[in-house]
């Protein structure tokens, strides 16, 4: 059994439609998928008649953007959401991140770029994806991007505009009121310092952690297996997939296990 639930499509911040990347997770031997594009669910319906015609588990998902002390910018994947009830903080959320992006375009032209939110909604190919690397690319940003954000687009710099809802706990309240399970993503992908991780796990009383994640070490992912025991929670699995391209989770089955456990699905609620 290949287990993969956080996969992204053209929905959000992906390359491929949701039915091509139900096809590449079926190429892969992928037993049991979510597609888990941000703030969105509009493409869980296509995936899950793909899913269907490749005989795989498709659970339907989202991936929630929330702020937390700790992370500007930390990611809640919520499991077996009804996408009808969770589609109203969707809607909410697209519309805080469309606004938060023209407030950054406002700020880098006060910087002397020539730009306009319509150019960075034409990077992004829909506005209610638009993301910081589309308005970099539309500002002129080309190859590694991080430069680009260091100087403007991260936090303290001079461009930056903070994420101001959901918060985490708002986040996980969402998921449950729409029926499914809440997992916090890839915590060592967000936040690096253990003793961070550890409080924030402790803390915000989810239901399950992303353990086996392609850039947790051996340690982190001990440490992460070590809370879920502790704290009684699901310890799942993914390799991010965004595409066949993508310059860091571009194939599914990236993940390692280390021999330490397996991972797992989410009960049902």
């Amino acid at each position: 059994m290949l287990i993969e639930l956080q996969s992204h499509s053209t929905v959000s911040d992906g390359q491929l439609v949701p039915s091509e990347v139900v096809a590449e997770a079926a190429k892969a031997g992928v037993t049991t998928l979510a597609l888990t594009d941000h703030d969105a669910i509009a493409g869980v319906g296509e995936a899950k008649r793909a899913a269907e015609e490749h005989g795989i588990e498709l659970v339907p998902a989202i991936e929630m953007s929330c702020v937390h002390e700790y992370a500007e910018d930390l990611h809640i994947c919520g499991y077996w959401v009804d996408v009808g009830k969770i589609a109203p903080a969707c809607e909410r959320a697209q519309h805080e991140r469309v606004t938060r992006a023209g407030e950054i375009v406002e700020k880098l032209r006060s910087h002397g770029f020539d730009l306009h939110l319509e150019d960075a909604v034409r990077e992004a190919g829909d506005a209610l994806s638009i993301g910081r690397p589309h308005i970099a690319r539309a500002a002129g940003a080309t190859g590694d991007l991080g430069p680009f954000f260091e100087e403007y687009l991260v936090p303290g710099a001079k461009a930056f505009v903070p994420r101001r809802w959901p918060t985490a706990e708002q986040a996980i309240a969402l998921i449950r009121e729409a029926g499914g399970i809440a997992v916090i993503a890839h915590p060592y992908w967000d936040i690096s310092a253990p003793h961070e991780v550890d409080d924030l796990i402790r803390s915000l009383s989810a239901d399950g952690v992303e353990t086996y994640y392609p850039t947790h070490t051996k340690e982190q992912t001990e440490h992460l297996l070590d809370l879920c025991t502790e704290l009684v929670l699901t310890p799942t699995a993914s390799s991010d997939y965004h595409g066949p391209t993508h310059k860091t989770f571009a194939k599914f089955g990236a993940y390692d296990t280390y021999g330490l456990g397996e991972p797992q699905v989410p009960p049902r609620p």
